[in-house]
């Protein structure tokens, strides 16, 4: 009896929402793109870590603790005083299709969020709910924290010039070994009254320590002059 009462409340549900969205409201995105709780990981999620999907996540909201009535009419109307609302996703059991009690919502603009996410604690179809922001944020930051921490890993030239004619290879090697590893140091015999050369640290932030202590450095009555490349491929 409760199995055909769920059946029946399920199908009048299906049919306020086909009206809801006959009567001129914006489509629900059924694609919309996030990873479900069951693991299962929407067609658009091999394009997170693009711009464009950071820039979404940016104007989406999370929504936990959502009632097990409540559908994506009920968040839309309570979100719409916030700002345009362009898209809702009731997150749902891929088997009983049933609600989990999490949802996102999507704004046209970014600016909206604030205000939806001041809304957390008031009431939805009869249950406080929990609103947050989506975690485009913490994407964002360690997205950026993975490039340093791959700069940091690539090898790291530093150019000197002004070298003094009697400083050989192993001079220099000898003079920049106590900032960091040196892969590699080479000397080029200028024609002029000095000559130049290269230092390869292992490390970027090994060749930066390098460059803020030795540029300037009196080098055998020569003032060192010693520049930072950008990190070059291994």
């Amino acid at each position: 009896r409760d199995r055909d009462r769920d059946r029946d409340r399920d199908r009048d549900r299906g049919r306020d929402r086909d009206r809801y969205r006959d009567s001129g409201r914006p489509r629900y995105d059924e694609n919309y793109r996030h990873e479900t709780r069951s693991g299962r990981v929407d067609r658009s999620a091999a394009n997170k870590d693009t711009e464009d999907g950071f820039e979404r996540d940016l104007r989406t909201i999370f929504i936990a603790q959502v009632a097990r009535k409540a559908d994506e009419r009920d968040l839309f109307a309570f979100f719409t005083e916030c700002g345009k609302v362009t898209d809702v996703r009731i997150i749902k059991d891929t088997q009983t299709r049933r609600s989990k009690g999490i949802a996102y919502v999507e704004f046209e603009s970014m600016e909206s969020c604030p205000a939806a996410v001041a809304k957390s604690g008031q009431i939805i179809c009869g249950f406080p709910c929990i609103v947050q922001p989506s975690q485009a944020e913490k994407n964002i930051a360690a997205k950026q924290a993975a490039l340093v921490a791959a700069q940091q890993d690539q090898p790291s030239r530093v150019n000197v010039s002004n070298l003094h004619k009697d400083i050989g290879q192993d001079d220099l090697r000898d003079l920049f070994s106590p900032f960091g590893t040196v892969s590699h140091a080479s000397i080029q015999r200028d024609a002029g009254e000095a000559n130049s050369g290269v230092v390869t640290f292992k490390e970027l932030d090994e060749a930066k320590k390098a460059v803020a202590h030795l540029n300037g450095f009196d080098l055998a009555g020569m003032k060192l002059v010693a520049e930072l490349q950008a990190p070059v491929a291994p």
